[in-house]
């Protein structure tokens, strides 16, 4: 009799810690569940807003950040929103070859913070470029208009990191962007930022600055494809040291996304320049 108490006092037990286990991983599934309703939701009510056509994709520019190839659009991550980008481009002007890498966060659903660099490879020399950082603030449904989105933000670069592309480079970039969609689909977006750099190289010393101009549209051929074309100045490759180019390219996935891209680099002799990546969302 008693070894039979001790049994059921034992299932008993059993049962109970199984369920106080159960119910902390129930609760984490169903809240699970739940932001991917309230994602799929956010897609489809946007949908709706524009009378059910396909919207381009939202995706990462070669630093990471949310925008097309190169500029920034006027789009943000949500609180707590992680994504992440690696591509390979190269441009035969220079005959320069990059890697670059980037990362960005949603602090919350109007901030957006990143942090990027690139291996970088020129006659002379190859190794890490330089360190960027920054933040983007979005200012959401402009004058009642959810087609019309603007952004201003601010970026730093430091470095380069190695050694063997030189050293005591400083530099940073305020600007504006300014995202519409119109309500077949199409998007444009513009870009207008100020980049200002500083460097020291052993006795000399000193800075420059130039606007940087970068247009670009987007067109979604379906909601699993975008195409986007992209005209971007001033020197936005390889943190100011690189040309202008004009691209073309298709961007296609969601959480998980494909994009490649090529064209002409305007900058000084005009050459030839392609590219593509891989960029990854968070939840």
């Amino acid at each position: 009799m008693k070894l039979l108490n001790r049994w059921v006092l034992g299932g008993l037990t059993l049962a109970l810690a199984l369920s106080l286990c159960a119910g902390p991983a129930d609760a984490a599934s169903k809240k699970k569940k739940k932001k991917e309703e309230v994602k799929k939701e956010e897609r489809h009510a946007r949908m709706e807003a524009m009378g059910g056509q396909p919207m381009p994709i939202a995706g990462l520019n070669i630093d990471g950040k949310p925008g097309y190839f190169f500029a920034d659009t006027a789009s943000v991550l949500r609180q707590g929103q992680i994504a992440g980008a690696a591509h390979l481009t190269f441009d035969t002007w220079g005959n320069q070859f990059q890697v670059p890498i980037g990362v960005s966060f949603g602090i919350t659903d109007k901030i957006t913070v990143n942090v990027n660099t690139s291996f970088y490879s020129v006659s002379g020399g190859s190794g890490l470029n330089l360190l960027g950082f920054g933040g983007k603030y979005a200012f959401v449904d402009v004058g009642h208009d959810k087609n019309l989105n603007i952004a201003a933000g601010l970026d730093f670069a430091v470095g380069p990191l190695s050694s063997a592309l030189g050293t005591g480079i400083f530099g940073f970039d305020p600007y504006g962007v300014v995202t519409y969609t119109f309500a077949d689909g199409l998007q444009l977006n513009g870009k207008l930022g100020l980049y200002i750099q500083t460097f020291s190289i052993g006795p000399i010393s000193g800075s420059y600055s130039f606007f940087q101009f970068d247009l670009g549209a987007a067109y979604p051929f379906d909601k699993d494809l975008t195409g986007i074309a992209e005209l971007a100045t001033n020197g936005v490759v390889a943190g100011g040291l690189g040309g202008t180019p004009l691209l073309v390219g298709i961007r296609t996935g969601h959480d998980v996304q494909l994009q490649a891209f090529g064209g002409l680099d305007l900058g000084g002799a005009v050459g030839l320049f392609v590219g593509g990546g891989l960029t990854l969302f968070s939840e």
